[in-house]
């Protein structure tokens, strides 16, 4: 993993900052398959560029960015869906005890798991793509991924615990102009399959 709990803990005093990070949307909950199920308890915010993020943060961001183009060159991804910055996003996740995720797959081409103070937590339902897990153990294929041919999308969880759980992870994108083989763009794909799981 590219993070540190140093790093984590710089992140997440984006958290305390509410109305001042735009990033952070505490009222925003999400049920990631669309299908009702809502993950209530944990807290996520954003650092993505649209939020104007502190220094500290984007060069973050930038070193995730590097990591994503690294494993999209091994994984051949076509220039067309090349990860894009001005597209990713930089999550930072809080699970307080007793919350964790509902199975889903993730939208993205690919996400990468920058950090995680309980690395044991992150259930995978599915095997990894190999060429993915031979590049990097720590990442798995999206949804947008699979649309492209590039491999099946990765379905996995995170269980509640007794005890609190952190992390950081980077959802690799493609420039949301991108046509998908359907004739959609990626940005009317993605505010389709954003409104089955924003809550």
């Amino acid at each position: 993993m590219i993070f540190r709990t140093r790093d984590y803990d710089r992140l997440s005093e984006l958290f305390e900052r509410r109305r001042m990070y735009p990033g952070y949307r505490p009222t925003v909950r999400e049920a990631p398959n669309g299908d009702g199920n809502v993950d209530a308890d944990k807290r996520y915010l954003h650092v993505a560029l649209k939020y104007n993020p502190p220094p500290f943060a984007v060069k973050l961001l930038a070193q995730a960015h590097f990591e994503a183009c690294r494993i999209a060159e091994a994984l051949g991804v076509p220039d067309a869906f090349y990860p894009r910055v001005q597209d990713e996003t930089l999550r930072v996740l809080d699970y307080p005890a007793g919350a964790g995720s509902a199975e889903h797959t993730d939208f993205d081409l690919f996400t990468v798991m920058c950090y995680r103070d309980t690395p044991e937590d992150f259930v995978r339902l599915d095997a990894v793509d190999p060429r993915a897990e031979a590049i990097d153990p720590h990442v798995h294929l999206g949804e947008l991924a699979e649309i492209i041919g590039l491999g099946k999308a990765t379905r996995h969880m995170v269980p509640a615990r007794p005890y609190a759980q952190h992390a950081i992870v980077y959802f690799a994108m493609p420039s949301l102009s991108a046509r998908l083989p359907d004739g959609r763009l990626v940005s009317e794909w993605l505010a389709e399959r954003y409104a089955r799981s924003r809550v």
